[in-house]
């Protein structure tokens, strides 16, 4: 079934390509488009991949068993050994590479914003925007295995490959482990989540003699425009702080950002909202300049019992956007560090 979906696949990228050459052909990409979701950077990535490599890795997946997996779409029929893995979101690709699976190609503008990223995917095939990539590209690159988050491109991924959808609302672990099962890497992902886990709980340790279990942690992210509360599952250390070591945040926080990831606020709610908060974790945005001297200057900040205790802490967007499993690990040592100081 696989074989016969790549020949069918091949052929008409073929066909397309004789098109072309002939002056009959449309000129640009065909994007198979998602939703917007409130993610706020935009970038693009830089092509590279072998297709020599290509044709190795197709074969020998051809040759070999299928399995099926259970996916939240219902059962979807992968190879034995899914190598040519495709990433058609960014924010999982520190979980594919930790467990020792380098993607053929990615979306978004990761390898051009993200510190943590840039070296380790600086030749892997740019396939479009987030959620909005190149369905051209992506058969040119035979995937065996295509993931995302987003099920509004779920239909027409899958017509090119088996396409599966992992929640962004799932925790790390979850989310290591189910990666885990699409690419046969279980015992990769177990060993992962054990020694984060480990680390995550000899730092909760250490920190706890710092500060007390009760102290509530706030993140805010300021925009152009916007004043944002983000939650456990839109990055930002938040998986790390609620989750890994098991932090609050406080009360409104939690009951305005938690469900969704994130929340806007007002200026004026911010003593509501942000009056119970011990420490502030505080981005700011490239094109935030204005709104963070018109917040910082107010005396609905200064007057915060996090501010005047001087325990606020600026991160920067670019690193702390993501929250796979390479990300995770580079930002654990910083948020700790960053209570434990004050």
């Amino acid at each position: 079934m696989l074989k016969t979906r790549r020949l069918l696949l091949w052929a008409a990228l073929l066909v397309c390509m004789v098109l072309v050459v002939s002056g009959c052909g449309a000129e640009g990409n065909e994007n198979v488009a998602g939703s917007n979701g409130g993610d706020v950077q935009k970038q693009e990535d830089a092509p590279g991949n072998e297709v020599n490599e290509q044709d190795d890795s197709k074969q020998e997946n051809e040759s070999g068993d299928v399995r099926i997996y259970e996916s939240i779409n219902g059962a979807i029929e992968l190879p034995a050994n899914p190598e040519r893995v495709l990433l058609a979101v960014q924010d999982y690709v520190g979980d594919v590479l930790v467990l020792g699976v380098k993607p053929i190609g990615v979306a978004g503008w990761i390898s051009e914003t993200s510190p943590y990223h840039k070296e380790l995917i600086k030749d892997i095939e740019n396939v479009g925007e987030n959620r909005e990539v190149s369905a051209e590209k992506v058969i040119a690159l035979d995937p065996d295995v295509i993931l995302t988050y987003d099920q509004n491109s779920y239909e027409e991924l899958s017509k090119i490959a088996p396409t599966i959808v992992i929640p962004l609302e799932y925790g790390y672990e979850q989310r290591v482990t189910e990666i885990g099962k699409v690419l046969n890497k279980e015992a990769e992902a177990e060993k992962w989540i054990d020694g984060f886990q480990q680390k995550g709980a000899e730092k909760k340790e250490e920190l706890l003699k710092a500060i007390g279990a009760d102290e509530k942690v706030a993140i805010v992210e300021l925009s152009a425009k916007e004043i944002y509360l983000m939650g456990k599952t839109y990055g930002r250390g938040g998986q790390i702080i609620y989750e890994v070591l098991g932090l609050h945040a406080p009360a409104k926080v939690e009951e305005l950002a938690f469900e969704a990831g994130w929340a806007g606020i007002s200026q004026e709610s911010i003593p509501e909202v942000l009056g119970e908060a011990d420490h502030i974790f505080l981005g700011v945005r490239n094109d935030a300049s204005e709104m963070e001297s018109q917040i910082m200057n107010s005396k609905l900040w200064q007057n915060l019992p996090a501010v005047q205790n001087g325990k606020v802490y600026p991160y920067s967007v670019d690193a702390f956007y993501y929250s796979d499993a390479i990300a995770l690990e580079h930002q654990f040592d910083q948020i700790v560090s960053e209570l434990i100081s004050q």
